[in-house]
């Protein structure tokens, strides 16, 4: 990946929100350059979790018990962390959430996995 390619990622790893074509774009990025760097995290429950899942999604943390389950993350407070859900609202939640427990960087996927079409297991 060249140098254009990773200031573009790292515009995009600055952002509040991004789309689907975003966060592929930042897979893909994390999948081949070791230096890209963040986490993604799915807060819908444990059922639509198993039913269908973003690929590349690093913890489940339901929004419905989220406060004291953010504690297996409570140390990557400086990583960038994207939030996601079926359509972007429990996960916009968890992002207003987790900037007000100190996380520097919380970004949502506008849409979440229903306007998504990378690769989901």
């Amino acid at each position: 990946m060249n140098e254009i390619d990773l200031k573009k990622i790292a515009t995009l790893l600055d952002k509040h929100e991004i789309n689907g074509e975003e966060l592929e774009q930042l897979l893909y990025a994390r999948k081949t350059n070791k230096e890209v760097r963040f986490l993604i995290i799915d807060v819908r429950e444990e059922d639509e979790y198993q039913e269908k899942r973003i690929k590349g999604v690093d913890y489940l943390i339901p929004l419905s018990n989220f406060k004291h389950n953010i504690s297996v993350i409570q140390d990557k407070k400086d990583i960038p962390i994207i939030t996601q859900c079926r359509i972007g609202a429990r996960s916009a939640t968890a992002q207003s959430q987790m900037l007000l427990w100190g996380f520097k960087t919380v970004i949502n996927l506008s849409g979440g996995i229903t306007h998504y079409k990378g690769k989901t297991i």
